[in-house]
């Protein structure tokens, strides 16, 4: 399920985000689901669906979607010159949950920034999205940077790939096929689909020119973490059934901290 939710600023003195306002932001849903469904939540944030040693969370949420000419630059500040934005926010969950989760996003009221800077935020709306239809190629482009990342033997932090490095491709399809297969063990999906070994077939296209987008992780805190990740538009050749688990749960890595959040695009 997906919804797009319709954010306001409340107060007109109060207009100063830090360009960093996503983990904040994954904080909030967090909170708000918990007092709602504290088990769901604890779920999504603590355990989330596990394959072997790696778990999942299998949800993801787009950047803050600000009409353009709406918004400044002031050093690492974002200052808002409207009071309305939207973000999209998707997760893999039964149907059946759909009204109970917008139900619990209804007129929340909200402080999003850090130490330095918040704005008072209100929800106005919220609103189900419909899916598209799914088929073997797909085109996409994103809402929030898709992060790809290895670990290089002797080194304490991953290396980021840009989507041009060789290993990209495989890396975020594996990605895709380990989210399925952890949704599966979970009993979220009812049909079992042999993906083969060598990803034949498989196959991913830049469309655009890849731009990078820095992200500061816990800002402030000794777990301060830097992460690389990048927008584009692309084009997907894979089955159906990772199509949508992509475009639900995010593509890429650390979709619950607001990456890999993608968009179809209906026109292909």
């Amino acid at each position: 399920m997906k919804f797009r939710i319709t954010l306001q600023a409340t107060d007109k003195h109060r207009k100063l985000l830090p360009l960093n306002y996503q983990y904040p932001l994954s904080a909030w849903i967090y909170k708000t689901i918990s007092e709602g469904n504290h088990a769901f939540a604890e779920f999504l944030h603590e355990r989330g669906f596990e394959l072997g040693k790696k778990k999942f969370k299998l949800f993801t949420f787009s950047w803050l979607m600000i009409p353009a000419g709406s918004f400044r630059i002031e050093g690492d500040r974002l200052r808002l010159l409207d009071d309305t934005m939207h973000l999209d926010i998707s997760f893999l969950a039964p149907e059946a949950m759909q009204h109970f989760v917008a139900g619990l996003f209804q007129q929340q009221n909200f402080l999003l920034g850090d130490r330095v800077s918040q704005v008072p935020l209100q929800v106005v709306s919220m609103e189900a999205l419909s899916l598209p239809t799914f088929r073997t190629v797909m085109r996409y482009r994103t809402n929030s940077p898709i992060l790809v990342s290895r670990f290089v033997e002797g080194s304490k932090t991953a290396s980021y790939l840009h989507p041009d490095e060789p290993m990209y491709s495989n890396l975020l399809i594996d990605n895709l096929i380990h989210k399925f297969a952890s949704a599966l063990q979970a009993g979220m999906l009812a049909s079992v689909v042999d993906f083969g070994k060598d990803l034949q077939g498989y196959e991913l296209k830049i469309l655009s020119e890849p731009k990078s987008k820095m992200m500061l992780i816990k800002a402030n805190t000794p777990q301060q973490t830097h992460i690389k990740a990048y927008h584009y538009d692309f084009e997907l050749h894979a089955p159906e059934s990772l199509q949508r688990i992509g475009y639900i749960t995010g593509f890429g890595e650390k979709n619950s901290l607001g990456l890999g959040s993608v968009e179809g695009d209906e026109k292909y």
